[in-house]
């Protein structure tokens, strides 16, 4: 969650910033309603809610998957958006609107032959379908809900899952554009719908995809 002055441009740069400051209370699960309180007890408000939690260790075919697994995978991806979301609506509402983002991923929109990530792609479908009934739902209460669909980026979750140099070659090659995505171009897509340049969208899920979506 951020509180950020609302002018009309927003730097990408000034956003991640603020993200790696104290600006930023980060927590999981049970832990929304506390995170909520707290920060509007040092800010006063909330501008930007960003829903992200990003996993793919639950990797193989579906009977092979155990029901913990499963319930694990929808505890973070879905269940967390869920949890945030309802704990930030009402001062939101009250404080006369806001916004909301949620990081989805192209998994959802799109089965990858070799990388069956079922719990994964189908928790991040419904992080998109939330993303619409709030959008569609708290729109008379100003609020804007948005989403980004990212392909794979290069953190360093994604390094230790892929160190073989051909594997990582072999990935690049599943993006039209010949690279993985770098943090600094989901916060550009994160800056625009945070920023007054998106005030009149709303349910809007952008695909930041190296063009994965394309093929």
């Amino acid at each position: 969650m951020l509180h950020v002055p609302r002018p009309a441009r927003l730097h990408y740069r000034w956003a991640i910033l603020a993200v790696t400051s104290l600006t930023v209370l980060m927590a999981v699960g049970v832990m929304a309603v506390p995170t909520v309180h707290t920060t509007l007890e040092r800010f006063r408000r909330v501008d930007i809610l960003v829903n992200n939690a990003g996993s793919t260790s639950n990797v193989g075919p579906l009977h092979e998957m155990t029901g913990k697994a499963w319930d694990e995978t929808m505890d973070v991806f879905l269940h967390g958006v869920f949890r945030f979301s309802h704990a930030i609506i009402p001062p939101i509402v009250q404080q006369g609107g806001s916004a909301i983002m949620n990081i989805a991923s192209v998994l959802e929109l799109k089965a990858v032959p070799g990388f069956p990530v079922h719990a994964y792609a189908a928790a991040k479908a419904g992080v998109v379908m939330l993303t619409k009934t709030i959008a569609v739902h708290h729109a008379p209460d100003k609020i804007r809900c948005n989403g980004i669909a990212p392909a794979i980026v290069e953190t360093a979750l994604t390094s230790s899952r892929t160190p073989d140099a051909t594997m990582r070659a072999t990935i690049k090659a599943w993006h039209p554009l010949g690279r993985l995505g770098m943090p600094e171009d989901i916060a550009r897509a994160a800056v625009h719908f945070a920023s007054d340049e998106s005030l009149w969208t709303t349910w809007s899920v952008l695909t930041v995809d190296g063009g994965v979506m394309a093929e």
